[in-house]
C-alpha cells in the first residue's frame, strides 16, 4: 500500500509534458541539421526524466502544510499524498534526493563515455538546484516571487535546451531564437498554473506574483506574455533565415494568444477566471503537439 501511494506523487501529466518539451528541442535540433541517434535521445531524456520526477516528491514534502489548506486536489498542484500518509514524507524526501543524484551522475557519465557536451551536465545540474530551492528552505524561490522565473526558465529553456544539446550538442541561432519566446511560454504556465491557488497559497504564506498581483492582474499578465511570444515569431518570419517556416510557427502561436485575450475578456465580463488558467494551460499543449508534429514532418520528408 505505502509502494502505491507513493507513486501517485507522481504527476503524469507533468511527465508527459516534459517528454514534449524535450523532444520538441531534439527534434528542432534535427530539422536545424542535426543528425538523430537513439542511444543519446534517450540517455538525454532519462537524465531530464529523473530530475523531473525528483522535483515531484521534493515539492510534495516542503508543501505538506500548504497542502493542508487545499480543500480539494487541483489537477497540476501537490497531490495531497503526504498529507494523508505523513509516514511517508521521509521517504519522499529520500526519493527525491535519490532521484536527483542519479540524474547528475547519468550526465557526467554522458559527458564522459558519450561526448555529450560539458554544458549538458552545468544545465541539469543548475536545473537540480533550481527544482529543489523551488520549495526547499531557506532559499524557497517560490515563497520569494522566483517561482514563476524559475519554471519559465526550466521549462522554456532547459529542458528543451537538453534535448537539443543531446542531439546537436551545443546551441546556436536557432535555438536561441526559439528560447526567447519559449521561456515567455514558460512563464505564462506558470502564471496560468498558479492564478486558482492564490487563497491556499497565501494562506500557506507563499509570495508569488499570483498572490501578490491577485487574479485578474494575473490574467492581463498572461495576455501580453503571450502576446509577446506571438510577436517574437512573427518577426522571425519575417527574416526566413532558416529551414524551418517560422510563419507556420507563428500561426501556431495564435492558439495561447487566442486563449490570453479571452481571459481578457473575462475580466472584463466579471466571469470566473479559474477556465480560463486551464484554457491557457491546454493551448500551451496544443502548441507543443503541433510543433511536435510539424517539425516531424519537415525531419521525416527532407
Amino acid at each position: 500500500m505505502n509502494i502505491l501511494n507513493i507513486l501517485k506523487i507522481i504527476r503524469i501529466h507533468i511527465v508527459v509534458g516534459g517528454f514534449l518539451a524535450f523532444s520538441l528541442g531534439a527534434l528542432l535540433a534535427i530539422a536545424g541539421g542535426g543528425s538523430f541517434e537513439p542511444t543519446r535521445f534517450v540517455l538525454g531524456y532519462v537524465v531530464v526524466f529523473l530530475a523531473d520526477l525528483s522535483t515531484h516528491f521534493g515539492n510534495d514534502y516542503f508543501d505538506v502544510e500548504i497542502d493542508k489548506n487545499s480543500e480539494q486536489k487541483k489537477f497540476f498542484s501537490g497531490s495531497r499524498i503526504l498529507v494523508n500518509h505523513p509516514n511517508l514524507r521521509q521517504l519522499s524526501k529520500s526519493i527525491s534526493l535519490s532521484l536527483l543524484l542519479f540524474s547528475n551522475v547519468l550526465a557526467v557519465l554522458l559527458v564522459v563515455f558519450l561526448n555529450f557536451p560539458i554544458t549538458f551536465f552545468i544545465i541539469i545540474l543548475g536545473a537540480s538546484l533550481v527544482g529543489w530551492y523551488y520549495s526547499a528552505p531557506p532559499i524557497r524561490l517560490i515563497s520569494k516571487g522566483l517561482g514563476e522565473v524559475a519554471v519559465a526558465l526550466v521549462t522554456g529553456f532547459v529542458i528543451p535546451g537538453m534535448g537539443y544539446l543531446a542531439i546537436s550538442s551545443q546551441f546556436d541561432l536557432l535555438f536561441v531564437y526559439f528560447a526567447i519566446p519559449f521561456i515567455m511560454y514558460g512563464f505564462s504556465l506558470s502564471l496560468s498554473l498558479h492564478a486558482p491557488d492564490i487563497e491556499v497559497d497565501r494562506k500557506g504564506g507563499k509570495t508569488n506574483l499570483a498572490v501578490r498581483l491577485g487574479q485578474r492582474h494575473i490574467i492581463f499578465l498572461i495576455s501580453i506574455v503571450v502576446f509577446l511570444a506571438t510577436l517574437a515569431f512573427l518577426v522571425y518570419s519575417w527574416q526566413n533565415a532558416f529551414s524551418i517556416d517560422l510563419s507556420v510557427v507563428f500561426l501556431f502561436s495564435i492558439i495561447p494568444l487566442a486563449t490570453g485575450f479571452f481571459g481578457v475578456v473575462g475580466v472584463f465580463q466579471k466571469k470566473k477566471l479559474n477556465y480560463f488558467s486551464a484554457f491557457n494551460v491546454a493551448a500551451l499543449f496544443v502548441f507543443n503537439m503541433l510543433m511536435i508534429i510539424y517539425l516531424l514532418l519537415i525531419v521525416l520528408t527532407e
